[in-house]
């Protein structure tokens, strides 16, 4: 069932969104983006990804069409570890990396499981069929409207970009992925997607030659350092010397060292008692009344915290606290739905109420990683979950007064550079 355009504005708005020279970077993680697009198909919107690299944020601020291509995009995450480090720098952090080339495999993975359709466009003669072989033996379930590799210069010709256009709409795809290279694949989707506005469309540069297994791609420590790009070189010296070396590095100085200096000026302190994104709680009961209650307890308190409710068993979405009711329906959903949040996350707060709290139950939620459990109908029991957000909303407002001081960007970069390094080597040792 179509989705309506205002609705579609609302669930972008909703996303936070940072700016790095010129150009809006939504700050959400790969599963967030997947998760985002897969709901506004289930909604019946369509939409564009594009993922900015250094090579993008070059291009935009000499192109003027180009950056205005760019602001069309539904959704634009970073790909490259560098504009990482740099929204760092400026006090402006994203949550991590979100490479095409990457997002290719785990929007397949959702697609499969919501028995969803991919488009194939582009890539080198052969790529785009052993791709298709390749998505489909990994995710069962995942359906291929249709391939296309078409040849080159094709976007100059009316007749060859009308025949595409009319092959992609009696196709009907659910995702199209473009793999043509920038800015080419940009203009390509542009063109066409208003033929086929209920898909989404995510340019993937490369990313066919990594999946067919015709090009390799960087080892994940690279990709962690940020050396993708010279791997990449390495492959390709001749076409991508000038590109990487004479261009991107000296630009990739000026960026950081500009970031830099916007995070160090005290202008960048005023984002806010908990930096530019509020915390958030997601209330979870099939109580209404119940629910409006905790509300009311919430925001009285913590007047701050953003909170969502639900009235369904559905924990989906990053927040900072999570409020769940034990029984659904006369049946305990709890532990599940701890074990759930558990999985995507450690970070989270998580606290579950109960009416009718059995030692078994208790067990259960404790295994499952709650942090507290709360009787519905004894409000003393609340004190110590109270006391808990308290502590916790006062750690976040430290952190983020500490980054907010002089050269927190730095700081708060070099920390990220060290926590990805870290990763790494504790990933090598277990190997």
């Amino acid at each position: 069932m179509p989705g309506s355009k205002t609705g579609g504005q609302e669930a972008l708005a909703a996303l936070p969104e940072v700016e790095l020279r010129g150009i809006g970077l939504h700050a959400i993680s790969e599963k967030e983006c997947v998760d985002h697009v897969l709901d506004e198909l289930e909604r019946g919107r369509g939409g564009w990804v594009v993922t900015p690299n250094l090579d993008h944020v070059m291009r935009a601020g000499r192109d003027a069409d180009f950056r205005q291509i760019c602001e069309e995009a539904n959704l634009r995450v970073a790909d490259g570890m560098l504009l990482v480090w740099a929204c760092c720098l400026q006090r402006t952090p994203l949550p991590e990396r979100v490479a095409g080339s990457n997002l290719i495999s785990s929007l397949s993975a959702g697609a499969a499981e919501h028995g969803l359709s991919i488009f194939l466009l582009g890539g080198n003669p052969g790529s785009a069929l052993k791709t298709a072989e390749v998505l489909t033996s990994r995710y069962p379930g995942l359906k291929i409207a249709g391939i296309d590799c078409p040849p080159v210069g094709f976007e100059k010709d009316p007749l060859a970009m009308a025949r595409l256009s009319r092959k992609v709409h009696e196709a009907q795809p659910d995702i199209v992925y473009v793999a043509l290279g920038s800015p080419k694949q940009e203009r390509v989707i542009q063109h066409l997607r208003h033929d086929r506005p209920e898909a989404w469309w995510l340019g993937v540069g490369i990313s066919f030659s990594f999946l067919s297994g015709d090009i390799s791609r960087a080892p994940l420590w690279m990709q962690r350092c940020g050396l993708e790009w010279f791997h990449r070189m390495c492959m390709e010296p001749r076409r991508l010397f000038k590109r990487y070396i004479l261009q991107g590095l000296p630009f990739a100085g000026s960026l950081l060292g500009g970031c830099a200096l916007r995070g160090a000026a005290p202008k960048a302190r005023s984002s806010g008692l908990y930096g530019r994104r509020a915390p958030r709680a997601l209330l979870v009961d099939d109580d209404v009344d119940a629910l409006e209650h905790l509300e009311i307890v919430l925001t009285s308190r913590f007047p701050d915290l953003e909170v969502e409710k639900r009235c369904d068993p559905d924990v989906r979405g990053s927040f900072d606290f999570y409020f769940l009711d034990n029984e659904f329906a006369g049946e305990a959903h709890g532990a599940a739905l701890v074990a759930e949040i558990r999985r995507e996350t450690n970070d989270a707060s998580i606290f579950a109420f109960s009416g009718t709290l059995t030692a078994a139950s208790l067990k259960a939620l404790i295994n499952a990683g709650c942090d507290g459990i709360c009787e519905k109908s004894v409000p003393k029991s609340w004190r110590f979950m109270l006391n808990l957000i308290g502590k916790r909303l006062q750690g976040m407002a430290q952190d983020q007064q500490r980054r907010a001081g002089s050269f927190g960007g730095v700081r708060s970069a070099a920390h990220s550079i060290h926590r990805l390094l870290q990763d790494w080597n504790e990933r090598e040792d277990a190997a």
